[in-house]
């Protein structure tokens, strides 16, 4: 991430006086311009202990972990998201507010944490699938120490009330510990005793690609995690690349189009994507497909690839994550590319991305438009 778009600030009363907290956001993160009501719900209700060692559950850029970090005084907290944008946006939240006792990771499960908390938080967002949530929300009792808590907010279009019946489940506490409006916070205490059962999330499918057939494993929370979906077939059955070039699938997801491409053009697959889950899954379909030259990176938009210069650039692009991470992906791309190498997209027509290509690089084409679908190739 280069650049942070949004700034806000707010004022915490507090029994040992006020204190104005500030912070910048950026598109890609939910949300990125305010405060969601039932992160302020937790902020304003959630008990701790001086010593407490907190979990903040996808910090996003970092509220809860600013707040609760500056009032637990020798206890660690975590701040935990499946996203490297939001990841440096709680880094830099932190450094602004001066907060020094709160950690930030990245994780695709966390499940993979190797410590235990007295308090985990999460408020799940609307577009959160629930049997994911409710995946998670199972891993996340394993990580409580004996009577910790785990506090879950939210309203009915959240799936607050899915959430609450889901904790129930267990031989553990449940009580609602607040009510604001719609919004709903409950306390789940841990007491060693029975736990839910965990949703399986996993998903398999098999699908073929101008002749190739490839298996993917993925889960619930991904991109079209069911079955290939149109754009990108569109993109890869129009592609045609050198053999043995160096080549990025940017945005990768569970990484279709690297495996694809690697496969057909024995080429040099990259792999990137801001989001830990999606890498997950990448390492496991390239290993799956047995692909054997590629490197997969968990980063923001090409973040992890600054140094580097590529042939081609592949991409079906986030466009729901708005327009600030579409710009920054097409700029960077173009740092990135050899001269004459090529950035390929292929995107929903009524996004038109050509006359912003056309501005960055030297010449751009369309190859096809299908289904509402086009392909664009923009060389340097």
């Amino acid at each position: 991430m280069e650049d942070w778009s949004y700034e806000f600030k707010l004022e915490s009363m507090r029994p040992e006086g006020s204190k104005v907290y500030s912070f910048v956001s950026a598109d890609g993160v939910s949300p990125k311009s305010g405060f969601r009501d039932s992160e302020l719900l937790i902020a304003d209700e959630v008990n701790h202990g001086a010593d407490d060692d907190i979990l903040v559950v996808q910090s996003g850029y970092g509220f809860l972990g600013v707040i609760l970090g500056d009032r637990v005084e020798s206890g660690d907290v975590l701040a935990v998201d499946t996203s490297d944008r939001a990841k440096q946006l709680s880094d830099l939240n932190l450094r602004r507010n001066d907060i020094n006792n709160t950690e930030v990771y990245t994780t695709s499960f966390y499940s993979s944490l190797d410590k235990s908390f007295d308090k985990i938080v999460y408020a799940p967002k609307s577009y959160e699938p629930v049997k994911l949530v409710k995946n998670r929300i199972r891993n996340l009792m394993d990580l409580l120490k004996d009577n910790g808590q785990l506090l879950v907010a939210g309203e009915k279009t959240d799936g607050i009330n899915r959430y609450k019946d889901y904790m129930k489940t267990s031989s553990g506490n449940l009580d609602k510990v607040a009510q604001e409006g719609s919004q709903r916070l409950y306390k789940y205490t841990h007491n060693g005793g029975l736990l839910p059962e965990k949703p399986d999330i996993r998903h398999k499918f098999k699908t073929d690609i101008e002749g190739a057939t490839l298996e993917f494993e993925t889960c619930e929370g991904l991109f079209s995690f069911k079955s290939l979906d149109n754009g990108t077939r569109i993109l890869l059955e129009n592609l045609e690349i050198a053999e043995n070039v160096k080549v990025l699938d940017l945005a990768c997801g569970y990484g279709v189009i690297g495996i694809y491409l690697s496969r057909k053009f024995d080429c040099n697959a990259y792999l990137a994507d801001d989001n830990a889950l999606a890498t997950y899954y990448a390492e496991k379909n390239a290993k799956l497909n047995e692909v054997e030259d590629y490197e997969i990176k968990n980063c923001d938009c090409l973040d992890g690839f600054k140094h580097e210069k590529f042939d081609v650039i592949v991409s079906n692009p986030p466009t729901h994550q708005g327009k600030g991470v579409t710009d920054e992906m097409f700029k960077n791309s173009y740092k990135c590319l050899r001269e004459n190498g090529s950035l390929y997209i292929v995107y929903n027509q009524n996004m038109g991305f050509e006359r912003q290509l056309a501005e960055k690089f030297n010449k751009t084409e369309t190859i096809v438009e299908k289904d509402n679908f086009k392909v664009l190739k923009a060389t340097k």
